[in-house]
């Protein structure tokens, strides 16, 4: 082998054993521009780093200031042609600067200047070499070798390495806790499950108007009424006895005010008997009248047109019922809404109108879903239920085959929090009431 070539095969490898060893940009920078030269001959080799193109070193310059005129005159000369050289890897231009001759006469030198860019795009910053006769093409060659090890040195030296399965294996549990702590993070909608019934909105009470015993109910469960329509009927036989009395009364009244009328014709003394007959009779006529109202409170009607419920006529017939109190309801079909009772251990902040669905027990399949319209303040226990607060939802998305009165669960959805907290909200209130803090 030829010495020489030899020689610049050794200087090579040096540079890249330097290159290895370097412990920072600015070093490699200045390795690049200054050993180099055995390599090369060139008149200036300038490093200009990042995407920015900075520049931090040049050959036979010890410090660089890149506010300098001279800095800024060739990084505006490298930007000029930065993109063509970006495209073709390595540029080499001609370019003609004035340089003082002979005292104070001015002639154009011609140069040449290789760019290379560092890096797959040149975000890595670009070499420039500079020099008065161009460069050969087993030059241009050096140039991207060193300009390959150049680019290496600055990978390793932040980093930036080859996907490795052994080094991914030793991160494992480093992976495994980044990825466990962005699961935690995700942020969920939190909801609670409550029971809840499809209710009717404001539905008519119909009571008793009178104490007595249900003789008859006068139609079937869940039929259709008409206003004025009689539902049910209380025992009447006392009351209607009373008035066939008082009837019989106001007969016997009426013929005796007859004949104090014909006795007062014959004497005049007798006027007050017949005042004290017409008093007699109108008292009986007021019974009457009374018992007749008792008898009409036997007979109760429907108070508005829509469906009646209630539960079984043979719960009903027989019973005695006092004044006031509810035998059965009349609904509107079509007038529902969802009815939650949320317990408090499961209360939750709930936004206004909160979205909900409800989910009946006879048709699990077909939701409903709602929106959240009212909160009580006040908790109430019912039979089987611990303390709840009421929860109403105007209905959004309506089942008709899901009929009143329906019985299911809700779910009602709050605000969106982490999903460490969704999961271990009941389990930190149930170590906060356990440990007494």
């Amino acid at each position: 082998m030829d010495a020489r070539l030899l020689e610049k095969l050794n200087s090579f490898l040096a540079i890249e054993k330097s290159l290895r060893t370097a412990t920072s940009a600015q070093q490699i920078a200045r390795i690049t521009c200054s050993d180099s030269q055995q390599l090369l001959k060139f008149d200036s080799c300038l490093f200009f780093s990042g995407a920015n193109l900075k520049l931090i070193a040049a050959s036979n310059v010890t410090t660089i200031d890149a506010t300098s005129s001279e800095a800024v005159r060739w990084r505006r000369q490298v930007q000029k042609h930065f993109a063509a050289a970006k495209k073709q890897r390595l540029l080499q231009v001609q370019f003609s600067t004035a340089a003082p001759k002979d005292g104070d006469q001015k002639a154009q030198e011609a140069h040449h200047l290789i760019l290379i860019p560092l890096g797959r795009n040149g975000e890595e910053g670009c070499l420039a070499l500079l020099r008065a006769k161009a460069f050969s093409q087993q030059e241009q060659e050096i140039v991207r070798e060193l300009a390959d090890s150049v680019q290496q040195a600055l990978l390793a030296l932040r980093g930036a390495r080859r996907f490795s399965l052994r080094r991914l294996c030793a991160r494992r549990p480093l992976i495994l806790a980044a990825v466990f702590a962005g699961i935690c993070l995700i942020p969920v909608r939190q909801s609670v499950l409550a029971p809840a019934t499809l209710a009717a909105i404001e539905p008519r009470i119909v009571s008793a108007r009178t104490d007595g015993v249900i003789r008859e109910i006068n139609i079937p469960p869940n039929a259709k009424v008409q206003n004025g329509q009689l539902l049910f009927t209380l025992e009447d036989a006392e009351v209607t006895a009373e008035i066939d009395r008082v009837q019989q009364e106001i007969a016997l009244y009426r013929e005796r005010l007859r004949m104090t009328r014909q006795y007062n014709f014959q004497q005049a003394a007798a006027g007050h008997k017949l005042a004290q007959a017409e008093t007699d009779l109108s008292i009986r006529n007021l019974d009457l009248s009374y018992q007749q109202t008792l008898l009409d409170k036997t007979r109760v009607k429907a108070p508005a047109t829509g469906v009646a419920i209630y539960t079984d006529p043979s719960d009903w017939i027989g019973r005695r019922i006092y004044a006031g109190e509810k035998v059965m309801e009349i609904v509107q079909p079509h007038a529902r809404q969802i009815q939650i009772d949320l317990p408090t251990a499961d209360a939750i902040p709930l936004p206004k109108n909160a979205q909900t669905v409800f989910y009946a027990e006879s048709d699990p399949l077909s939701p409903i879903r709602g929106q959240l319209r009212y909160h009580s303040l006040l908790t109430a226990e019912g039979e089987n239920l611990p303390a709840s607060y009421r929860l109403l939802a105007s209905i959004q998305q309506d089942r008709a085959q899901i009929r009143i009165n329906t019985r299911g669960h809700a779910r009602i959805y709050g605000t969106r929090v982490p999903l460490v907290y969704y999961l271990l909200r009941r389990p930190l209130a149930s170590a906060r009431r356990w440990v007494g803090i």
